[in-house]
């Protein structure tokens, strides 16, 4: 495949839109995941989970890194 620009320009046509899809997908259900955790830990005992709002912290910064990455893909998307 090295230097059969052809041969690689043909496989990203054919599977960059299926790819893109799944991705975004990927992306949705690891987002909702997020907020389900999020809503979850509000109800737990910070004193019986000490680390929670570290964890809770850790999960807000995935979940806004996620959001660039959703834009990203959206922008992709409408190109």
């Amino acid at each position: 495949m090295t230097g059969d620009e052809a041969s690689k320009q043909s496989y990203h046509e054919q599977y960059f839109p299926k790819t893109l899809s799944v991705l975004q997908k990927h992306v949705d259900y690891l987002m909702n995941e997020l907020d389900e955790l999020s809503e979850n830990s509000w109800r737990k005992d910070v004193k019986r989970h000490p680390r929670l709002p570290l964890l809770m912290r850790h999960n807000e910064f995935v979940r806004n890194t996620l959001e660039l990455v959703q834009q990203n893909l959206d922008n992709i998307s409408l190109a």
